[in-house]
């Protein structure tokens, strides 16, 4: 596959650099890190992402790696214990393995312990779909200064959609909120609060386990409350897909709104019928023919799984990272942050001006893309800027 002209400019000489046990492995070897689920059912989301990165750098490594030495991906499993899992993994990446810096993690629950660990061990990491506030900024305020992310954050998704649907006249919805999910639990609040401001209404908002498998109570409550639509943010498709086909099980015809965590091809191949109407938010249309060749030479290479939207995000985060190794100049951890932190108008593949507000370490004025199930395909609805298109 084709890298672009960014990571040419990285293929240069050898320079002299002093090589610091805290920057890097072998004297002739640099360590990147990916974090991502590994295993287990969302495999889906973290195994695509980890073959398009190794690519990335092998490709990287036949023309010269990069200031002269050879890229290592270092890649660990954050299953089953997205928190406690991945932050072992960020622990032995920074501590052991001596990474520059880290690629993902997808999840909130397991990017907000790391934000810590970076901070202490001065290693930057760039969340991929890692939504929550808290990944960036703590419990007290306070920026975490190693933490970046290229997705946009929950607030801004959770208004966008409330936002979008009041617009689009829905007044009354029934909400799922997973229990002990920070992602899903900070969605569902965003959404509320903006939702009610605009003079909408919660009807219901029922709380579930990410293990539940049986949704038909909660659904034949909702069917007898005259809801213009159910919203479901959630981080994979499985449970959404559950829910829709057990809808269609009673005769109930529900309008989902779903958050980006849903966007899967797969969730068309289980439930695809049983969600005409559907709306979700996301970071981009992954059908947008710009995407084309790279997709098909992604998944003619690798037969187990097709490119998704996990690639892209990871994509775009490689190139962040290329972008601030090239600024500074360095494979030093704390130069490669502060190029991290004044990235402006920087040319991702997904996003052509990609702009870190210093402030926060999150992406300025990010797209929304309103993306809805037609015929049991996606299809692109709206590209929607919330702070343009109030």
């Amino acid at each position: 596959m084709k890298i672009k002209k960014l990571i040419s400019l990285l293929l240069v000489a050898v320079l002299v650099l002093p090589v610091l046990s805290a920057c890097g492995a072998a004297d002739d070897t640099v360590v990147i890190g990916y974090i991502g689920d590994l295993s287990g059912n969302d495999a889906y989301v973290g195994i695509p992402p980890q073959l398009f990165l190794q690519d990335y750098f092998d490709e990287i490594n036949e023309n010269g790696g990069i200031m002269g030495k050879k890229v290592k991906l270092v890649a660990y499993d954050m299953q089953p214990d997205n928190a406690v899992d991945g932050s072992l993994a960020c622990n032995r990446l920074v501590n052991e393995d001596k990474a520059i810096a880290i690629i993902g993690p997808s999840s909130s629950s397991a990017a907000i312990p790391m934000a810590d660990i970076c901070d202490a061990a001065h290693v930057p990491f760039i969340a991929t779909s890692a939504t929550n506030e808290k990944v960036t900024i703590a419990e007290d305020g306070t920026l975490h200064p190693y933490a970046f992310r290229v997705c946009f954050i929950d607030s801004y998704q959770g208004t966008a959609l409330a936002k979008y649907a009041y617009a689009n006249g829905i007044r009354k919805v029934g909400m799922i909120d997973t229990l002990g999910n920070p992602y899903c639990q900070g969605i569902c609040d965003y959404f509320q609060e903006e939702f009610e401001s605009l003079g909408g209404e919660v009807v219901d908002r029922i709380g579930i386990q990410s293990e539940d498998v049986e949704f038909r109570a909660q659904l034949t409550n909702f069917g007898q409350l005259d809801i213009d639509a159910i919203f479901f943010p959630s981080g994979t498709y499985k449970i959404p897909s559950l829910v829709a086909n057990q809808a269609a099980d009673l005769n109930l015809d529900f309008k989902f709104i779903f958050s980006d965590g849903v966007y899967d091809n797969t969730l068309l191949e289980v439930a695809g019928p049983n969600l005409e109407g559907a709306l979700m938010s996301n970071y981009l249309y992954g059908d947008n023919p710009e995407y084309d060749e790279f997709e098909e030479a992604y998944n003619a290479k690798h037969d187990e799984y097709d490119a998704n939207i996990f690639v892209y995000l990871a994509y775009d985060a490689v190139e962040l990272l290329m972008y601030a190794i090239e600024e500074s100049q360095s494979l030093d951890p704390e130069k490669i942050r502060d190029a991290l932190e004044n990235a402006t108008d920087v040319e991702l593949y997904t996003d052509k001006h990609f702009t870190v507000d210093p402030a926060t370490h999150n992406p300025l004025n990010k797209m929304v893309a309103i993306i809805g199930v037609e015929n049991s395909q996606f299809t692109l609805v709206d590209s929607y800027y919330p702070t343009l298109d109030e």
